[in-house]
């Protein structure tokens, strides 16, 4: 199944039905209509959802550089960025995620545990914590705890959505779902 982001599901899939199209796992996008303010969500709901050696490509009517930017500090060695058309009045960019190895189960509990080292003060800061309870390689999935005062917040689930997901994918981009499995008593 493909996931979006909440807030942008209805955008994403009106602009890959209505203004682009799925091929396959590529996707194309016309953001000439989109609001500026919603363009690089658009692009980066779309880059989640393709699979390795597939293609967003999008059309805009501003030079997307700072998007290039933002993909590089995000998404270093991780894609290919090409402008087909550059300007005055249309951009033209397919951005290709590189295909990276599998990594051995010792490297993904590794890669898992440096980004829930990251993630961890800021959750103490507020009274909670996280544990690592399992590791799936074959699954490419991860199943956490949060714990202390992160245990029954009602913002547990935001918490795990914009900050332990985002920061895991960040160091294990190949990471499929983050499982959240309720703290026993």
């Amino acid at each position: 199944m493909v996931s979006f982001n909440y807030k942008l599901e209805a955008k994403v899939l009106t602009n890959t039905m209505d203004r682009g199209m799925i091929n396959g796992t590529d996707i194309e996008l016309n953001l000439t209509d989109s609001p500026v303010r919603e363009r690089h969500a658009l692009v980066f709901d779309a880059w989640e959802t393709v699979e390795e050696a597939s293609t967003v490509r999008f059309k805009s009517d501003h030079d997307p550089r700072p998007l290039f930017y933002h993909f590089e500090s995000e998404f270093n060695g991780l894609y290919d960025w090409q402008y087909e058309t550059e300007g005055p009045l249309l951009w033209s960019v397919a951005i290709t995620k590189l295909k990276t190895p599998d990594p051995t189960q010792e490297e993904l509990e590794e890669s898992i545990e440096a980004a829930m080292a990251e993630i961890r003060p800021y959750l103490q800061a507020d009274g909670g914590d996280i544990e690592l309870v399992n590791v799936d390689a074959e699954e490419m999935s991860v199943a956490v705890t949060l714990t202390g005062a992160c245990k029954g917040c009602p913002s547990a689930e935001l918490t795990l959505k914009n900050g332990v997901k985002t920061t895991i994918k960040k160091h294990v981009p190949k990471i499929k779902e983050i499982i959240a499995v309720k703290a026993s008593d």
